[in-house]
């Protein structure tokens, strides 16, 4: 699973507050912290100043490529801003995202052909979200068919079947967990994510939800996932997940992941106290 960090996005309190005031320690502190716990991209979203964004991504970008060894998926609703996070980026960056919006096809489609950027894709066009897992892999199908006519490689591709809220339909699950299966069945090449946190958004024991969908969605076949890495108990359970699944040869992943958790905390560490 390839874990996409998602703490450094200006929606939390304490990094919209660092990234008004230009906090080089905070930033790249809790971007070690990602890497350290397993991340292998960390999720830049500076949107929510949207009068700064454009002004804060030509300082956060140089910055953590600088201070920290990952790439950095461009998160954010303005296709500008995307532009400039890929203009400043060092080798592949993640767009994060790209829908059948008429609008944003249009506007981005420009600017991944200009920077060549692995591209989070979303299953969402102008009649909004899919109600069925049917419809999902229909926009799933169109998507991945006009990227191939632009000449994009599938496998630069992450298509993303949408996590919505279980507080708003508690049917969220069901619905990603399906669409994933049936996106995976019909459209073997291109490669799938999932936004896993917001599964729980504004429901209690948020993590006891998100670590359960992603042990779920590692199942289904789901390649990436953004999660807070930071979240021992998350990543207990997707290590365990994987071990479960078969997706980790000879338990290399698993057992790695046992014996530094027992060196770090002796062998209390999450699931197990033996």
């Amino acid at each position: 699973m390839i874990i996409v960090g998602e703490r450094l996005n200006s929606s939390r309190v304490s990094v919209r507050q660092a990234l008004e005031k230009k906090d080089e320690n905070f930033l790249v502190n809790e971007a070690l912290k990602q890497k350290q716990a397993g991340a292998d991209i960390l999720d830049l979203n500076v949107s929510a100043l949207p009068e700064k964004e454009i002004e804060l991504l030509k300082w956060a970008v140089p910055l953590l490529q600088e201070r920290v060894d990952l790439p950095l998926a461009i998160d954010s609703p303005h296709p500008s801003a995307i532009e400039v996070g890929l203009s400043l980026h060092r080798g592949r960056a993640l767009l994060n995202s790209l829908s059948l919006e008429k609008n944003r096809w249009e506007a981005l489609l420009p600017i991944i052909k200009e920077y060549r950027p692995l591209i989070v894709a979303l299953c969402l066009d102008e009649t909004g979200l899919p109600s069925t897992p049917e419809e999902a892999l229909r926009l799933a199908q169109r998507i991945s068919t006009k990227l191939e006519k632009e000449g994009v490689d599938p496998a630069d591709v992450f298509l993303d079947p949408l996590v919505r809220p279980l507080g708003v339909d508690y049917r969220a699950g069901t619905l990603f967990l399906l669409s994933l299966r049936l996106i995976k069945q019909k459209l073997p090449a291109f490669r799938t994510i999932a936004g896993i946190s917001n599964i729980s958004f504004g429901l209690p024991l948020r993590s006891l939800l998100n670590r359960t969908l992603l042990s779920l969605a590692a199942e289904a076949g789901l390649e990436a996932a953004i999660i807070d890495p930071c979240d021992p108990e998350v990543i207990a359970s997707l290590k365990a997940a994987e071990a479960l699944c078969g997706r980790d040869i000879n338990l290399k992943a698993y057992l790695s992941y046992a014996r530094a958790k027992k060196k770090a905390r002796g062998a209390n560490f999450p699931g197990n106290a033996n």
